[in-house]
């Protein structure tokens, strides 16, 4: 993990050690494979979801998700070779591939959300860049540790502010923040647990707009899946 730019009392990274340390005390995360049912309900598109195959050490990487009457599947196998498939057919129709953006190049981006999104905060080591500000604060009605971070790349936004426990170290939610627009952004609330191979994950991720904490959607895991 990064170094800090940040100057306070509080010890941001020695924080994000710690709430890693919680989730994932057997350091297992880097070798981790995840198959999970996501049901992704958002207002313009409540029956949305997504089934993620990622798994960590083949660095491979598929996204089944519903397209109206279709399944599209986003593929990152372990010799880079990146390809969507629509009904499991590669070959799409250009109308098709237009109307839910088909294109293969927008795997890596996929892949790299989910990978960040499902492994906080684990995730963290890879595509932390710097801290910037550690404060206390409520989060959620709970107090919590207010780590301001920036990634490496964009994700959505390169600013993130992480909110951590101040009980039990766990990670309460995020906020993707655009510091030329405060009003510009969103806030997720965690709540839940599962568990995958000793590692605790939020079950539920709740999306609000950051402006006026208004609700916009859920990631909710429901279940593993095991074949």
């Amino acid at each position: 993990m990064c170094g800090c730019a940040e100057k306070n009392s509080l010890n941001g990274l020695q924080l994000l050690e710690k709430t890693i340390a919680q989730h994932d005390s057997l350091n297992l995360w880097h070798k981790t494979r995840l198959d999970i049912h996501i049901q992704e309900p958002r207002l313009a598109n409540p029956h949305r979801y997504s089934i993620l195959k990622l798994d960590n050490s083949k660095n491979t990487f598929e996204l089944s998700r519903n397209r109206d009457q279709y399944i599209s599947t986003h593929v990152l196998d372990n010799n880079a070779n990146s390809y969507v498939l629509l009904d499991g057919k590669r070959d799409i129709d250009s109308v098709l591939k237009k109307r839910y953006r088909l294109d293969a190049s927008r795997n890596i981006g996929y892949k790299n959300f989910y990978h960040l999104m499902y492994g906080l905060p684990m995730s963290l080591n890879k595509y932390l860049l710097t801290i910037r500000k550690t404060t206390k604060t409520k989060f959620n009605k709970e107090e919590c540790y207010k780590i301001e971070i920036e990634l490496k790349e964009k994700m959505i936004s390169k600013h993130w502010n992480v909110f951590i426990s101040e009980i039990d170290y766990k990670i309460k939610g995020v906020e993707i923040i655009f510091l030329d627009d405060p009003n510009k952004g969103e806030r997720l609330y965690f709540n839940g647990d599962v568990v995958i191979d000793n590692i605790t994950i939020p079950r539920f991720r709740h999306w609000h707009e950051l402006k006026d904490d208004s609700y916009s959607g859920s990631d909710i895991i429901i279940k593993e899946i095991t074949e």
